[in-house]
């Protein structure tokens, strides 16, 4: 649906509700379709489209008449995004084993700006399919993977984040202050936790994954079911997950 605000770059904003919509979609989609599903209009849409495509951001596809993809070039640059994050290639191993002695399915999530993004997981046959997925990006205030990697930043960069995170613009004194509580808890204690940030019922847990210079640059998280994790189970999962992301610390050049 388009924004009910007016926009400074309409073109922008435009190109951007395609690709998601595009990125989304289970089939090609033609002209029409597009522009009725974004409430773009039909001639801004046919020259928007016409560029994507001359940038190999969008593709014509065979499959359907007249119809767009996602091009090739998307797929060029997140591959090259992915590529860059070294640390994947460490997280497997340790997953793995994590995985098998929490029997819980395990997530690598990286902080991109004010936001954090999930990059890689290994999930485990014994514990329910969760709707996580790679790319999936949430504030860093939601996640207790975000929640986890801003608890290491400088008190500066908390107070900084705080006040330019557009949901929390209008946000109450008594929010402000439980995230607060919430950040100074795991970096206490080493670890994150937050009930329902995906799912109301899933609840997860996460703990910061640190570099050389004590700052974090990841976080290893577990999903487990149900609505709210209870302090102890918390503790008791929190052993093995600091384990794991200590040792992926330990690999960080």
């Amino acid at each position: 649906m388009p924004s009910k605000d007016k926009s400074k770059a309409p073109a922008v904003d435009h190109t951007v509700m395609i690709l998601d919509l595009l990125a989304a979609s289970s089939y090609p989609l033609t002209l029409s379709e597009i522009c009725e599903a974004t409430g773009i209009a039909a001639a801004s849409g046919h020259r928007i489209i016409n560029t994507l495509i001359d940038h190999q951001m969008v593709a014509l596809d065979p499959s359907r008449k007249k119809s767009y993809c996602i091009g090739s070039k998307i797929f060029q640059i997140a591959s090259t995004i992915y590529n860059k994050q070294s640390i994947i290639a460490f997280f497997y191993p340790i997953a793995e084993i994590l995985k098998n002695e929490i029997h819980k399915s395990i997530f690598l999530c990286v902080p991109v700006g004010n936001k954090v993004v999930v990059v890689s997981k290994v999930e485990s046959s014994l514990s329910s399919v969760f709707n996580i997925y790679i790319g999936q990006t949430m504030p860093l205030h939601v996640s207790a993977s975000g929640k986890a990697i801003l608890s290491m930043r400088p008190d500066e960069f908390q107070h900084s984040y705080l006040l330019s995170e557009d949901s929390l613009q209008h946000a109450d004194a008594e929010t402000t202050a439980r995230i607060h509580d919430d950040l100074s808890r795991a970096k206490r204690l080493g670890y994150a936790v937050t009930n329902g940030e995906i799912d109301s019922q899933i609840s997860c847990i996460s703990a910061p994954v640190l570099n050389l210079r004590n700052e974090p640059v990841a976080a290893i998280s577990a999903g487990i079911s149900g609505d709210m994790l209870n302090p102890q189970d918390a503790r008791d999962y929190s052993k093995k997950l600091i384990q794991a992301a200590r040792q992926l610390s330990a690999r960080i050049v």
